[in-house]
């Protein structure tokens, strides 16, 4: 399918612009304010701007300034000229995003039903499938993405290997001892003991919040089926669809909830507690060396404190950890 020349799509779809620009009588304006406390008309007057400074600025090859011109008047100005789109599409695939462009061209032709510029946008993306650019694009930034990811990696390795150095040279305790592998595993148990604690002590208050709004729920349901109640209906029959929900849905979804989250709290408790007590086991060995206190060695994080806490949305746990 051939393409029509840009320069006569441009003239087409200024033409066609233009007249819904000037639909209204628009009072010409000086710096225009924020596009939420203009007008109407200041906003038709502003996109009006933009787009010519867009078109003057892809005829001078500027294709990527364009774009953002014809991005702004759209999406903050003119939202409701869609004809916007093609001409963004167009940019887009001048400087080679192919990604961008495909949605504003589709975007073009699911908002407008009948318009010249339909074949041009759908002749376009036509292109744009056959070439495959959008999915040698989507490779080309997977790859750069990774390889940005690689040298984060290098340059904190880097910067970690010359930051550690100068430390470990100006800490007096070097001469005397030095934290082994066991020891970091031991410290390493205690913070994940910790984590796993407090998630499953908020687990289990939740547990307890649902139980308690399922037994609530019960006791209404019971009440509402009972005989002689003001329903008239059977046991699990109600005339309200509003409590048929709460029977079908509500009181399941609540009864799920809390059991899910009795196991599950408990089991990252129990898992919590028990890399507490072996970093508890851990820092003994580690302080019972000839003629030297425990204490003297035991350094680092300690649990203080663990119960609940009220925080914003909810409940939760709280852990208190004394350095």
């Amino acid at each position: 399918m051939g393409m029509v020349p840009p320069s006569v799509l441009h003239r087409s779809l200024a033409l066609a612009l233009c007249a819904s620009l000037a639909a209204v009588p628009l009072p010409a304006s000086a710096q225009q304010p924020d596009p939420a406390s203009m007008s109407d008309e200041q906003k038709l007057e502003r996109a009006k701007q933009l787009y010519a400074e867009a078109e003057a600025a892809l005829n001078d090859d500027k294709a990527a300034e364009a774009l953002a011109k014809f991005e702004q008047a759209y999406n903050d100005f003119a939202p409701e000229l869609h004809l916007f789109n093609v001409n963004i599409g167009i940019a887009a695939q001048t400087v080679g995003d192919c990604i961008k462009a495909k949605k504003a061209f589709e975007r073009f032709l699911d908002l407008v039903d009948k318009h010249q510029a339909r074949k041009e946008a759908q002749a376009r993306l036509l292109q744009i499938e056959r070439s495959k650019c959008v999915e040698k694009q989507e490779e080309r930034e997977r790859q750069a993405a990774e390889e940005a990811a690689a040298a984060l990696q290098v340059a904190a390795s880097e910067e970690g290997d010359n930051y550690d150095a100068p430390v470990l040279e100006a800490n007096p305790l070097n001469d005397e001892e030095e934290e082994d592998e066991p020891t970091r595993n031991v410290r390493a148990k205690f913070l994940a003991g910790v984590v796993l604690t407090s998630v499953g002590g908020a687990a289990l208050i939740g547990a307890g919040v649902s139980l308690g709004i399922a037994n609530s729920r019960a006791r209404e349901l019971a009440d509402l089926s009972s005989p002689g109640n003001t329903t008239g209906f059977s046991e699990a029959v109600y005339s309200d669809e509003e409590v048929a929900q709460l029977h079908q849905r509500g009181l399941p979804a609540a009864n799920g909830a809390s059991v899910g989250l009795f196991v599950g709290g408990g089991v990252l408790a129990a898992v919590g507690v028990t890399l507490i007590v072996l970093d508890r086991v851990g820092k003994k060995a580690e302080g019972d060396v000839e003629g030297e206190e425990p204490s003297a060695r035991r350094r680092g994080p300690r649990l203080t404190g663990l119960g609940p806490a009220i925080v914003r949305g909810g409940g939760g746990a709280a852990a208190t950890l004394r350095f």
